[in-house]
């Protein structure tokens, strides 16, 4: 699809959107303006980012964007804490004081990640090779089980934004300059050139799965220390042990063969 039509189609769902939270801020009540309204908001800043500026499919505005969207509303329940609306005497029923809300709540928290979830929707239903029926199911699993690691290989991911980024097998790959790897979530880190150490970080995306906020104790401090450490490199070299001796590595190898039929780092 041209850039003109993608334009017009982000446009179009973002106007709709818009006017429907207008029309739940004026005249809405209950859950529908409590609720409803919060779910909404994290879809309409999206649209309206792809409609300006991000109009272009991207591994940045497919896989990124919507999460920085959704953080937005937790910055926005941040602003709502502090009373932002009353200390700059911000009219409630203005599209401002409806974009940013009139109290702090933590269920606004859920229904923000409702609305993410419904912009994978929408982006899953979108015809695409790289994205499939489960796409929106593994980034709800990954900002609310995984969160933790993931929200870790966001900000790993901005640090390197300059680098090369590309889908890979339903997470982000980013082919940085450093010479191992690593796996944060939907986010995998290796060097430009090295499948095999992709293909074991991947197989560490699925550990992340399974034990969700366990994650960073049994799989990532271990195997951050194991790579790090001094001590363990000269371990290694002295006896002749390889990287993958250690039950977290050879877990991650093992896996990612396993998923992609390829070689992993050994």
């Amino acid at each position: 699809m041209s850039k003109g039509k993608l334009r017009i189609k982000y446009s179009i769902s973002f106007i709709v959107l818009l006017l429907i939270e207008i029309a739940i801020g004026k005249w809405a009540t209950g859950i529908l303006r409590g609720f409803v309204g919060d779910v909404l908001v994290i879809p309409t800043i999206y649209f309206m980012l792809r409609a300006i500026i991000f109009v272009q499919d991207s591994i940045f505005s497919v896989y990124v964007l919507p999460l920085l969207c959704y953080f937005l509303g937790w910055n926005a329940e941040i602003l709502q804490a502090y009373n932002i609306i009353g200390y700059l005497e911000i009219d409630h029923n203005s599209l401002l004081g409806i974009i940013i809300g009139g109290h702090f709540d933590l269920w606004d928290c859920l229904a923000y990640m409702l609305g993410l979830y419904l912009i994978g929707i929408y982006l899953a239903m979108e015809v695409r090779k790289d994205r499939f029926w489960f796409y929106p199911i593994a980034v709800f699993i990954h900002w609310t089980w995984g969160f933790a690691q993931t929200m870790g290989g966001l900000i790993l991911y901005l640090l390197f934004f300059k680098s090369t980024h590309r889908y890979y097998r339903g997470v982000v790959l980013t082919e940085w300059p450093l010479r191992g790897g690593i796996s944060l979530g939907m986010f995998i880190f290796a060097p430009s050139q090295r499948a095999d150490i992709a293909v074991h970080e991947y197989g560490h995306t699925f550990q992340a799965l399974l034990l969700g906020p366990l994650y960073l104790v049994i799989i990532g401090i271990p195997s951050i220390s194991w790579a790090c450490i001094p001590i363990f490199d000269k371990l290694r070299e002295k006896r002749n042990v390889p990287y993958t001796w250690l039950y977290c590595e050879k877990w991650a190898s093992y896996w990612g063969e396993k998923v992609t039929k390829e070689r992993a780092y050994w």
